[in-house]
């Protein structure tokens, strides 16, 4: 599920790479969604849910930020198996990536039919595997019809688009 909604965020992640003269490789902005996605599974997993609050707050996240510092030595390890780069290159994307991600969403989450609170809640059940916990419900209380999921693929990820423009 929060692999769908960082794909959202794939253009932008691209336009950022490609301008900061990083690695821009096809695969880059793939394997920062994916590392990114697993790293907040598994910091939600075990309770911490700092950066799910952050990229859900509506606010802007500082790059210097202790959350974007926390997750950018994870983050950064993730990358340097993933793309095979040196430790310098992997933290210097990181550090970029990072606010740029959390930023995407805080941009867009309040301009969401419903509670920043509602949704940050939403996505934690997600990623934690819990009962109701299907993308549908989490999309569709970011736009407004959550009241059991109900959609079919398709539909909500068209919705999706529409509101991640």
């Amino acid at each position: 599920m929060i692999d769908q909604l960082l794909k959202m965020a794939d253009g932008p992640l691209q336009d950022l790479l490609s301008q900061s003269g990083m690695n821009s490789s096809p695969g880059a902005a793939s394997a920062i969604e994916d590392t990114f996605g697993s790293l907040l599974k598994n910091k939600t997993q075990s309770g911490d849910l700092s950066p799910i609050k952050e990229m859900f707050s509506g606010n802007d996240t500082d790059p210097q930020s202790p959350v974007i510092q926390n997750l950018a030595g994870d983050l950064s390890s993730g990358l340097m198996d993933k793309l095979g780069i040196s430790s310098e290159q992997a933290m210097s994307l990181a550090k970029t990536a990072l606010p740029l991600l959390m930023n995407f969403f805080n941009q867009r989450i309040n301009e969401a039919p419903q509670a920043n609170e509602d949704i940050m809640n939403s996505v934690v059940k997600a990623l934690k595997g819990g009962p109701g916990s299907g993308g549908a419900d989490i999309l569709g209380s970011l736009l407004g019809g959550g009241k059991g999921g109900g959609m079919d693929l398709g539909g909500l990820m068209n919705m999706g688009k529409g509101l991640f423009k």
